[in-house]
């Protein structure tokens, strides 16, 4: 059985990108940062299953968000962004997955995200810095235009908040809308200016090309597969 949920807030992050806030109406859902949800959609003659990253933190009792982007395929997400109204009642189980913070790493934390792989970086994000976490963390995030940078200023809101965070933005497709900043993607060679320090923790989420190109850069530069964690969808 899964938990009844009522959409509450439907807000434009991107010009793909909606985030759906859900209040549990009295109950908690039991999640860490990092993990994902499977969202039942009654989309008509059928209901469909959508699985989505939590964005928020599990500080915030009995609600959780999600943020989908609207893409050609995926009944559930097409249903969301056309057709849902706040108010809406829905089915959600969770969280699940392994794509989580571990508490007892001490050493430096880099995130590194590309277009939606966002998501579960972003929970990540906000908890560490809800609960004024200590450690060093980098957030590497690229997406093809800069509108389609999520949560961009709540990221430089929280980096200004903490000396110890950094976040680096890069667009593939700056044309698309004006940008003073790095283009391109995220690559072995980003990496390298980033003169990271000691054994750091990875968290990649994006495309499968990102992920095994920065897996493979990653330990060719010495970092051991242990320290490298991924999160595919595909």
């Amino acid at each position: 059985m899964g938990l009844e949920a009522k959409l509450v807030r439907i807000r434009q992050e991107t010009p793909t990108v909606k985030s759906f806030l859900f209040d549990l109406q009295g109950e908690e859902m039991d999640f860490k940062p990092g993990q994902w949800v499977d969202l039942y959609v009654d989309i008509g003659p059928s209901v469909e299953v959508g699985g989505y990253s939590i964005t928020s933190t599990p500080l915030q009792r009995g609600a959780f968000e999600l943020a989908i982007k609207k893409l050609p395929w995926g009944a559930p997400a097409i249903y969301l962004h056309e057709h849902a109204r706040e108010g809406e009642l829905f089915i959600v189980r969770g969280g699940s997955g392994n794509f989580v913070l571990d508490p007892e790493w001490p050493g430096p934390i880099v995130f590194i995200a590309g277009g939606i792989g966002i998501t579960p970086i972003i929970s990540m994000l906000r908890y560490l810095d809800q609960t004024n976490d200590g450690r060093e963390t980098l957030l590497l995030y690229s997406a093809a235009s800069p509108a389609e940078l999520a949560f961009r200023r709540e990221i430089e809101d929280m980096t200004a908040r903490n000396p110890r965070s950094r976040a680096v933005f890069t667009v593939t497709r700056p044309y698309y809308g004006s940008w003073n900043g790095r283009t391109g993607r995220i690559d072995r060679d980003l990496l390298l200016e980033q003169h990271l320090q000691g054994e750091s923790l990875y968290f990649l989420c994006g495309p499968p090309p990102l992920q095994d190109d920065l897996s493979s850069s990653l330990k060719d530069l010495g970092t051991p597969p242990s320290n490298i964690r991924t999160e595919r969808w595909w």
